[in-house]
């Protein structure tokens, strides 16, 4: 198993959110789309680009596979840590409710566990992406990088490059790419797990500038709570739905949580816990596997029926509906 420094992209919590996850059927490694250019390493790592057809979507397209994955109307489960390296054009995706613009000169960073959809990818859109399915933790020793990537990551996802600093990266995917197209040495893995730690040094290179930058700032008490409050959820929005429960978790009453929920997002802490609930309700009902009484069952209502009231009152149409579309 590779020690894969790109592990520490699981934030500290998220071990903690896959195992609670664990029912839903994700979007693993032996899903994505593999075109001629794709290559995988032991079920290990998958990286895959489009850089032989540089302003063709149209050929991606008629691929019923790759088209199902690019233009789903509904999102996926990601289970593994993946880069997506933009040359040009842009590529617009929902992570974890946020929409993202992936544009050029740009790495964007997905961590095990995100809910993530694509919207739209530009017909002129070059870009590389890898995957990696093993998680581990850093070394001891490497505990400086591993706070810079952690402080980069909880308000971030894109990492913006020059010419030259892309130009860096993408010659070492195009070394790891073409290594793991050769026929497997004795060496192979050593050189592939070398390959990944100048990846991600690189990487922490890049973010240390920001996280410097940030730590200067004062960061009020308020932004602190909001922040704890978003990672409480992100971890027990299947079984709780309860504001109080929230409060409960940081030691202040439901009203001041309300409050500066709102002050820091203009959202009201109900509508930050609703819309999880459905994003992980909209990803249970298109996964394939469960019935609705099922993700009712799964996501801890009392009943079908209230489910049904709960979803309906958010999305504008039944579960079963929503299932079917």
């Amino acid at each position: 198993m590779f020690i894969i420094q790109i592990g520490i992209f699981a934030l500290e919590n998220h071990h903690e959110i896959m195992s609670q996850n664990s029912t839903l059927n994700p979007l693993n490694l032996n899903m994505l789309p593999f075109n001629k250019r794709a290559c995988v390493y032991r079920d290990e790592i998958f990286m895959s680009d489009n850089f032989d057809e540089p302003y063709d979507l149209a050929i991606l397209s008629n691929d019923p596979q790759i088209l199902n994955f690019i233009s789903s109307p509904y999102p996926f489960k990601i289970q593994f840590a993946m880069m997506l390296l933009c040359l040009d054009g842009y590529m617009r995706v929902n992570l974890n409710l946020n929409e993202y613009v992936l544009q050029r000169n740009c790495i964007q960073i997905v961590i095990p566990g995100t809910i993530g959809q694509c919207i739209e990818i530009s017909p002129d859109c070059r870009m590389a992406i890898m995957a990696f399915a093993q998680i581990n933790n850093l070394p001891e020793g490497n505990s400086q990088s591993a706070l810079i990537v952690r402080k980069y990551l909880i308000d971030n996802t894109i990492l913006r490059l020059s010419d030259s600093e892309m130009d860096e990266m993408i010659g070492l995917y195009h070394h790891m790419h073409q290594k793991i197209r050769q026929p497997e040495g004795v060496f192979t893995h050593e050189i592939l797990n070398g390959y990944i730690q100048i990846f991600y040094y690189n990487l922490c290179q890049l973010m240390s500038p920001y996280i410097e930058q940030k730590d200067t700032q004062y960061v009020s008490r308020k932004k602190q709570i909001f922040d704890q409050f978003i990672a409480l959820l992100k971890q027990h929005c299947t079984a709780e739905r309860r504001i109080g429960f929230y409060a409960d978790k940081l030691c202040i009453t439901p009203k001041y949580l309300s409050q500066v929920v709102f002050d820091i997002s203009g959202n009201h802490a109900g509508d930050w816990i609703r819309d999880y609930v459905i994003l992980e309700a909209k990803a249970l009902l298109k996964c394939g596997k469960y019935n609705v009484q099922q993700v009712s069952d799964l996501l801890n209502f009392a009943n079908q029926s209230f489910f049904g009231s709960y979803f309906k009152k958010a999305v504008g149409c039944s579960p079963s509906v929503y299932q079917d579309s």
